[in-house]
């Protein structure tokens, strides 16, 4: 505690109204009672009363500040450690002293349990004292061993004494450290091992040389780096080091103007003979006069790092000369977000291309150039390019006079620094375009040209079937007749027999026509519609032949047009009539489905044929006049065909119709 002086035990006692003697008339000079002069007597009294009031706060104000900043001081760095302790031995207040003692950092001992600093081994006294001050209001000591976050420990006399702060119950200690001089001893020898393990690990060359350049400390690290020893390298100049002396020189003479010199790159020879780069970073040593007496730094073997500068400068000049002189058309752009691109570069023959200088084009979004892409194409090539792969797509760009071409483009995202770039290389295939365009054309006029064949080839079926059932049908009904007659009413025999014969060969001969009728134009399709038409098929092949054949319909298809129908039908047709030819097969599963528009597709007919034969070759699959007229049909209405074995056995036709008779055309 320390003693107040006389002018800092609180303000000085205001003298009373009464004790003032004010200068100026008094009531014994004639003044009037309640007059103005009275008033203003009486007034020029009160204002001096407060002022002089008004100055001695002021001089006791000063007294309690400097009484503050001496107890500041006192407290701060007072030989002794003070703390102030919550009542659940949390750190609220401590001065410099105790924080030195523990090797802290003041405010990162705030809100800190004080127990934490205390030695295991006297962990259970301190919790019975920190219990024994909370009960007592007299002050209370103990030995302490307390730890510094060094690692070493240390004796201390431990004052206590509880107080109440407000509704607070707090606790005030002393620390008294009794044995300070192994502390300070424990300190050194914590730093100076901490130094030397420094010294002994560190990757960088530590040295001091003096003024001659002779070499008085060096760090063991010089062994991978120089290939030297300490022991080969103590007392030699450094200049024995150097590949050219004249870096010496440039070093000592930037040292002498400034003082220190940092990442200064110098040429040494190893002890291999092999040449290193080095960075050297280092300062001149003063004696207390201010004379230099010695050089002091870090030297640190950048070679690697300089090859690689190196190797970087060749691959970024080998990049620019592909990047310049490539054909293709290059373009880099940056990317953020969902936004189109931004072109940040591109080559000459880009430049050239569009017709734009750098200036008109660097900064323009990709949207600029592809006028035709729109926000959810961005978004899609950019999810593709986001897989890390290279991107492969076509692109529609329009140049500054107005003409368009089409780019092939490859691109990948390369994500480096926190940027996104997109790097490039489009060729022009606007004349491949072109050619796919006119084969495009091509080819729809061919399957408009087939179409309209197969429309003529069907109509002559069912001219030639309606002939067939009409005319040949009422003749060989006429022939049966007449032979049936004769073998009943003939009184020869041999013309019985006869007859007997012509009516076995008529009855053949309607059986073939009619089952020729049939595969020339069902009269059930257009009768009753390709659904029962296809019923009638695959019945007659399990009546007649002894298929198992089964047909599963799903959706409604007879809305179909005629030669979709008609298509449907043959595909049926050949593809059982394969699976018994064929394959050998005893069973047929016959699948349509009407499969509706979905993800921009248009609406199809899904026809599915599969059988459990003996499978195919893959000569018949190319070459069989059946299988490639099936193709015909299909392609000529815009669809897809596809003919495979099944895994196992069999094998399946699977074919796509669009509902959309257009898309044929």
């Amino acid at each position: 505690m320390v003693a107040k002086n006389p002018e800092q035990q609180g303000p000085h006692p205001i003298p009373a109204v009464s004790e003032v003697q004010p200068s100026g008339p008094s009531r014994d000079d004639h003044v009037l009672p309640g007059s103005a002069e009275e008033l203003l007597h009486e007034l020029h009294v009160h204002q001096i009363e407060l002022k002089m009031q008004n100055d001695e706060l002021r001089r006791t104000q000063l007294a309690m500040e400097e009484s503050r900043d001496r107890y500041a001081e006192l407290y701060d760095f007072a030989p002794v450690g003070y703390l102030t302790l919550s009542s659940k031995g949390i750190i609220s207040e401590i001065n410099l002293t105790a924080a030195e003692l523990f090797g802290v950092e003041r405010s990162k001992l705030l809100e800190r349990r004080f127990a934490q600093f205390v030695a295991p081994q006297d962990s259970d006294r301190w919790y019975l004292h920190f219990l024994s001050i909370l009960q007592h209001d007299n002050r209370q000591s103990c030995e302490l061993l307390l730890r510094h976050t060094a690692g070493f420990t240390f004796k201390t006399r431990v004052k206590c004494l509880r107080a109440v702060q407000g509704s607070e119950t707090i606790v005030r200690i002393s620390l008294i450290v009794t044995d300070e001089g192994k502390t300070a001893e424990a300190v050194l020898r914590t730093y100076e091992a901490r130094y030397r393990t420094l010294f002994e690990n560190m990757l960088d060359v530590y040295y001091r040389t003096d003024m001659d350049g002779r070499i008085n400390t060096i760090s063991p690290s010089c062994l991978p780096e120089t290939g030297y020893t300490q022991e080969e390298l103590l007392g030699r100049p450094v200049m024995d080091f150097y590949a050219d002396p004249a870096q010496r020189e440039s070093l000592l003479r930037e040292l002498t103007e400034k003082g220190k010199v940092n990442d200064f790159d110098i040429l040494l020879i190893h002890k291999d003979g092999s040449p290193r780069v080095a960075s050297v970073t280092s300062h001149l040593l003063l004696d207390k006069h201010g004379q230099a007496i010695g050089i002091e730094g870090i030297l640190r073997d950048i070679t690697g790092r300089k090859q690689a500068e190196e190797k970087l400068r060749l691959s970024e000049e080998r990049y620019r000369v592909l990047f310049e002189q490539t054909a293709d058309y290059v373009l880099v752009l940056e990317t953020n977000g969902e936004s189109p691109p931004t072109i940040i570069d591109a080559n000459q023959a880009a430049f050239e291309k569009h017709g734009y200088t750098a200036d008109e084009l660097i900064g323009k979004p990709i949207t600029f150039l592809d006028t035709e892409v729109s926000q959810n194409r961005v978004a899609e090539r950019l999810g593709l390019l986001r897989t890390g792969k290279l991107a492969h797509f076509e692109s529609e760009h329009t140049c500054k006079d107005g003409s368009v071409f089409w780019a092939e483009v490859t691109a990948r995202l390369v994500s480096t620094g926190g940027k996104s770039m997109i790097y490039t290389v489009e060729r022009d295939v606007t004349e491949r375009k072109e050619a796919e365009k006119a084969q495009d054309s091509l080819l729809r006029e061919n399957r408009k040209l087939v179409r309209q064949l197969m429309q003529v080839q069907e109509e002559e079926r069912r001219l030639l079937a309606r002939d067939l059932h009409d005319e040949l049908g009422q003749l060989l009904t006429g022939i049966d007749a007449r032979a049936e007659y004769i073998a009943r009413h003939a009184k020869d025999a041999d013309l019985r027999t006869m007859a007997t014969e012509i009516l076995r060969d008529t009855r053949a001969s309607f059986d073939a026509s009619h089952a020729t009728v049939i595969r020339l134009r069902p009269g059930s399709l257009d009768a009753l519609g390709i659904t029962d038409a296809l019923a009638e098929l695959t019945g007659q092949w399990s009546k007649q032949i002894g298929i198992d054949c089964s047909l599963n319909i799903d959706g409604a298809i007879d809305r179909l047009d005629d030669m979709q129908a008609i298509t449907i039908y043959r595909l049926v047709q050949e593809g059982i009539t394969n699976a018994h030819r064929h394959g050998k097969a005893n069973r047929v599963d016959v699948t349509i489905k009407s499969v509706p528009a979905h993800a921009g597709v248009a609406g199809q007919v899904l026809i599915e044929v599969s059988d459990n034969g003996t499978g195919m070759h893959e000569q018949r699959a190319t070459t069989g006049m059946g299988i490639i007229g099936m193709r015909e049909r299909v392609c000529a209405l815009g669809g897809s065909f596809n003919l495979g074995n099944i895994s196992g056995e069999g094998v399946r036709i699977e074919a796509m119709l669009p509902l959309d008779e257009r898309e044929g055309d």
